[in-house]
């Protein structure tokens, strides 16, 4: 007879994407997060697989919460450009909050040129957050709001690609200020 789990298996995949975060995938035992899920290894095993599958597992549970945040700012926004910025914004802010770069930025340069199957999981968790971008330009475009000169896909492309210059400075530099500058920049270029 089976017994059944004693924990929350959602509160323990988010200890485990925080040490992910936090330490990145290569550096992550086993024993770490035995340790920081607090459940024995059969039960993380039998629950989330082995560390490759409760990595993904962590990821898309760190892009749920991501994109959920930006997605409210979609909602809640009346201004395209207005969004933009406040999304822009938000991914500065939870760096500075957190004190880590974003997590699928991490783990890109960690792990996509290792790793086929985890470079097209991150394509797609980048290429959603373009399309984010893209159809807020769009937007903006019809509103006025931005010039229809601008290719919306390319300057979604440079946004999205700019948030890895974002979090480097912040990993490096600490300094709010100096990302916050350059994010206007990025911006401005609308």
């Amino acid at each position: 007879m089976t017994r059944n789990k004693q924990f929350n298996p959602v509160e323990k995949l988010v200890k485990a994407r925080d040490l992910f975060w936090k330490k990145g995938y290569h550096v992550t035992s086993i024993q770490d997060l035995v340790d920081q899920m607090q459940v024995n290894r059969r039960s993380m095993y039998d629950t989330y697989g082995d560390k490759h599958e409760l990595f993904i597992q962590s990821l898309e549970s760190y892009a749920i919460e991501t994109y959920g945040e930006f997605n409210s700012i979609v909602q809640l926004e009346k201004s395209p450009k207005k969004a933009i910025e406040d999304i822009v914004s938000k991914a500065i802010e939870r760096s500075f909050e957190k004190e880590k770069i974003c997590m699928i930025v991490k783990s890109s340069f960690e792990l996509a040129p290792l790793d086929q199957s985890m470079r097209n999981l991150l394509r797609q968790h980048t290429q959603r957050l373009i399309t984010i971008f893209e159809n807020l330009i769009l937007k903006a475009q019809e509103a006025g709001e931005i010039s229809t000169e601008k290719k919306a896909l390319q300057s979604a492309q440079f946004i999205v690609g700019s948030f890895a210059g974002f979090w480097q400075m912040q990993a490096l530099f600490d300094d709010r200020t100096m990302v916050e500058a350059m994010a206007k920049r990025v911006l401005e270029s609308l």
